[in-house]
């Protein structure tokens, strides 16, 4: 009789006192977290059960069978649906935990610019839309095609090659034959933005004048010519007439 036991719940023979592994289940009773539960020896979250027996062992709301990173500590960042914690993920395995990595899934973008541009930091497909390619999003670019005109008045804010359109036909004005859509042509058009004119009046009142000038000049040489030869102009000199002022 041992006085100094009282009890040996592995029935191995050695008392409770004496025997360093009360359980018998391989695991050092002060290693053990649970010392006279064989089939527990560990409580990785503390919550009073055994690993073997919990769900989830590190109870960041992943189950154990879906969580790929299933000791996640509480110093942690929040994990995300594979149970993954900032700090044990590398999405583009660039050998950077994204906690350091300021680029997580290496598609050029910052994680902080693909936050402001609404697009995800973890998908390498999913990249924020940049029409002149400046590295700022349409999303905060305030000239989105990079032609010097900002969006806001831009007729056509992502086609650097157009910035108005003048007569609203969807046609930009680079692009629109007919800037001020009144039938005549911009190359034909004194007034390619002014629906209302298309002569020049300057120029047409010159034409007008010389038009009237060599009309008089053709009846006074007419005249003469007719009191010279005492007869009426002759049909070849009206057809000159004519064909000079259709000229």
């Amino acid at each position: 009789m041992n006085s100094n036991e009282s009890s040996d719940f592995d029935l191995d023979g050695i008392g409770d006192n004496a025997d360093t592994d009360d359980d018998g289940d391989g695991t050092l009773d002060d290693d053990d977290a649970f010392p006279l539960n064989s089939n527990e020896s560990s409580d990785f979250d503390l919550d009073g059960i055994g690993d073997n027996a919990d769900t989830d062992d590190d109870d960041d709301g992943v189950t154990d069978s879906n969580d790929a990173c299933p000791t996640t500590t509480s110093l942690m960042d929040s994990v995300d649906s594979s149970g993954c914690a900032a700090q044990q993920r590398d999405t583009d395995s660039d050998g950077l935990s994204d906690d350091l990595d300021a680029d997580d899934d290496g598609d050029g973008w910052l994680d902080q610019e693909e936050i402001t541009c609404g697009t995800s930091s973890t998908d390498a497909s999913s990249m924020p839309v940049d029409t002149d390619s400046d590295q700022i999003c349409n999303v905060i670019d305030d000239d989105d095609d990079g032609d010097g005109v900002i969006d806001s008045e831009d007729a056509f804010p992502l086609d650097p090659s157009e910035t108005s359109d003048f007569d609203m036909d969807g046609v930009g004005d680079n692009e629109d034959s007919d800037d001020d859509n009144d039938g005549v042509l911009d190359s034909s058009d004194a007034y390619p933005f002014d629906s209302t004119r298309t002569f020049d009046e300057g120029v047409l009142m010159v034409t007008v004048s010389m038009g009237s000038i060599l009309i008089t000049g053709l009846l006074a040489s007419s005249l003469m010519s007719s009191r010279k030869d005492r007869n009426k102009p002759q049909n070849q000199d009206i057809q000159g007439m004519i064909e000079a002022l259709e000229r």
